[in-house]
């Protein structure tokens, strides 16, 4: 008998410069699966799993899609929490930050090889073993090199689109691409959770379509984008849709836009399975997949953690 699919989102990260984009697939609550995606074909490579938290808004791709920087913590072992640079769609570190908090943390890129750290005010030191690859310059977003960083990053290929909505309170607009059949449309993104729909829970997003008519409100999705040549898309739960540019004119209700959108894929169904990233050896005896043996609580952990229980316990009891 086969699972019934299971409750998940979908948040897709798009690199600056190229059609390739990553699909950080969240569900159940503390698994995260990475899915390649190749926007050129809308083919899609199923990557690697993790179970922890994970802040897909927190991070990029770099510019050309060969470097993924994440955001993740299992709140436990000599780290907590941490910024680590992958080659999607795998989450084990090439290089990794410990941070031990979530006051701040991930990042992204300003070129494809230069990185910028969004450790506030620290910690920048890097994990023993793990350093970034050659050619790679990493900048600290501190308060000193701020001014400079922002201005870089608002000129670069990676500036956000999205502006804040003067005509609704806490909305944000993001312009279909200039030139496109659907030039004229925008999407509109009000967030319930804080100002920014970028740095929200996917969960607390509401989008709608604005397209020369009365706003037309996504399904709960989390998620929505203007591809480079004017597609919408839009993620529904774990599906992931594309509705052609030069469609989105007339539509009058979400109904109408779901019948004229293409299903891409539908990623429900997935479940975890460890899988070893190509460039690094698997962890023996992992737990959940390959993250680097340094994320991890050791046997001596577990066993003082199971003293420190009875220990407990029976002071419990004695009392």
């Amino acid at each position: 008998m086969s699972l019934p699919p299971t409750k998940c989102t979908l948040y897709p990260v798009f690199a600056a410069a190229s059609p390739r984009a990553v699909i950080y697939r969240r569900g159940p609550s503390n698994q995260t699966c990475l899915i390649a995606w190749d926007r050129t074909e809308d083919s899609f490579e199923v990557g690697q799993w993790f179970k922890g938290t994970v802040k897909p808004s927190w991070g990029g791709l770099s510019p050309d899609g060969e470097w993924l920087v994440s955001f993740l913590g299992k709140y436990r072992g000599p780290f907590a929490t941490w910024t680590v640079l992958s080659r999607p769609p795998f989450l084990t570190a090439v290089a990794l930050w410990p941070k031990g908090d979530t006051w701040a943390g991930g990042g992204f890129f300003l070129s494809d090889d230069t990185l910028v750290l969004t450790h506030g005010e620290g910690p920048y030191d890097l994990a023993p073993g793990l350093p970034p690859p050659p050619g790679l310059t990493v900048l600290p977003f501190t308060r000193a090199n701020a001014p400079v960083v922002t201005a870089r990053a608002q000129s670069g290929p990676a500036a956000s689109r999205w502006r804040p909505d003067p005509a609704v309170e806490g909305g944000w607009i993001l312009d279909a691409p200039a030139g496109a059949p659907s030039s004229h449309a925008f999407i509109r993104a009000v967030s319930a959770y804080t100002a920014d729909p970028l740095r929200s829970l996917p969960e607390s997003v509401r989008h709608s379509l604005c397209a020369g008519g009365p706003p037309v409100p996504l399904q709960v999705a989390g998620w929505a984008a203007f591809d480079r040549n004017g597609d919408l898309l839009f993620s529904q739960e774990g599906g992931l849709f594309r509705l052609d540019a030069d469609r989105l004119g007339g539509i009058g209700s979400t109904e109408e836009l779901l019948a004229r959108a293409r299903c891409l894929a539908d990623f429900s169904d997935l479940r975890f399975r460890p899988l070893a990233a190509p460039y690094a050896a698997p962890t023996p005896g992992a737990e959940d997949g390959f993250a680097p043996i340094l994320d991890r609580v050791s046997r001596e952990d577990r066993h003082r953690r199971r003293q420190v229980r009875k220990t407990r316990e029976r002071v419990g009891r004695s009392g």
